[in-house]
């Protein structure tokens, strides 16, 4: 009985510690995710602030 009850508890301590690296490592990757898509509006936004192209003026006749 011992056995079985030590064994219970060292298990659920260690899907408890799964749980949160797997957690952990969830909320992490979705940081990473959402950084990654902000430079890439960030960069996709800088030129055409930055550099205004010109329009070209049409010649009327």
């Amino acid at each position: 009985m011992k056995t079985i009850l030590y064994w219970t508890i060292q298990h659920s301590r260690q899907a408890v510690h799964e749980f949160r690296l797997r957690t952990t490592y969830w909320w992490l990757s979705q940081q990473v995710e959402f950084l990654e898509w902000r430079m890439r509006w960030e960069v996709r936004g800088l030129p055409a602030e930055s550099n205004p192209v010109p329009t070209p003026v049409g010649q009327g006749g």
